[in-house]
């Protein structure tokens, strides 16, 4: 499968359309559902209200909530689980993307354009690479990134993590998966 991979910060991403059915995502189907089940409408967005503590078991410490501020865009985690903390070895709670990796310009270029594209045309995207940037190149995650918003569109996202064997890609992970490369990082 084609995808977009960035080789500073060695991620790949993709993006799947808002109604992917939720058994798609194999290990993250459950969280999917939850989040479909709080959506408005056949297209809309869950609000980031809609949501409890409770809803993200299972998940607890592998969970980061991004806060996307406009004009221009700035993604600050306003949420950074713990085991994320393990294992990037650096809290990014009230932190902005990127901060605290070596290169935090490289973040900006890439995985910021990821979320400006989402909040262009909202879909649910997914992430996938390691941690080098952080000094933790022996870790892989994948995440599922689920939006939350308002009218106005996307204003959060909720990103749940799983840490993967290095050589595991994506579509290891979510085979029925239909994810469409981000063309703008190839």
């Amino acid at each position: 499968m084609p995808h977009a991979q960035n080789n500073i910060t060695n991620w790949q991403y993709w993006r799947c359309d808002l109604d992917t059915p939720a058994d798609a995502f194999g290990p993250f189907a459950g969280i999917v559902d939850i989040w479909n089940s709080k959506r408005e409408g056949a297209h809309g967005l869950p609000t980031r209200a809609a949501f409890e503590f409770t809803d993200f078991k299972g998940w607890w410490g592998r969970v980061a909530i991004a806060q996307l501020h406009r004009a221009p865009l700035e993604v600050r985690f306003s949420l950074w689980g713990t085991t994320l903390t393990e294992w990037w070895g650096t809290d990014y709670t009230n932190r902005r993307l990127g901060e605290a990796a070596h290169d935090p310009d490289a973040w900006l270029r890439t995985e910021g354009r990821y979320f400006e594209a989402m909040v262009a045309q909202p879909f649910i995207g997914i992430a996938a690479g390691g941690l080098d940037q952080h000094d933790r190149s022996f870790i892989k995650v994948i995440s599922v990134d689920l939006p939350v918003g308002d009218a106005g569109g996307p204003t959060h996202v909720l990103a749940f993590h799983r840490q993967i064997r290095l050589e595991e890609a994506p579509a290891d992970t979510m085979p029925d998966c239909p994810m469409r490369s981000l063309d703008y990082l190839s």
